[in-house]
């Protein structure tokens, strides 16, 4: 199976509106279960959605601390094969420049860098 690391970026053929955005946002973070609790881990400083009804947000949600719990960025990126390390780092960091703050309006890049981010963290 080929890593979503591996995948070459496809431009886009058309314009998107901006509901369409909104909609295939929408359908990752259902496809996926991600949900609207963040993890924000302070000493690697990582942050992500966390999978909804999953234990992290719960734990997040009780505690009222994002900061709790082991990091999975850190986690998953361990667990990643040396040959794809560097395309791993280029991709966290790129999600954490443009989410740093929700971004006011989406666009098709930012979906497509939040949709990968979120396919290698939680579906590989």
């Amino acid at each position: 199976m080929t890593s979503i690391l591996q995948s070459k970026y496809i431009r886009p053929t058309r314009p998107y509106s901006s509901n369409e955005l909104i909609e295939r946002r929408e359908k990752i973070y259902k496809s996926l279960r991600i949900g609207k609790t963040k993890a924000s881990h302070k000493k690697c400083g990582h942050f992500y959605n966390v999978r909804e009804n999953g234990r992290k947000e719960k734990d997040i949600i009780e505690q009222q601390n994002p900061n709790c719990g082991n990091c999975s960025v850190c986690w998953k990126f361990f667990k990643t094969p040396n040959y794809l390390k560097n395309s791993a780092t280029q991709l966290i960091e790129c999600y954490e420049k443009k989410f740093s703050e929700d971004p006011e309006t989406l666009d098709y890049n930012n979906i497509d860098v939040e949709s990968s981010f979120y396919t290698w963290l939680y579906k590989e």
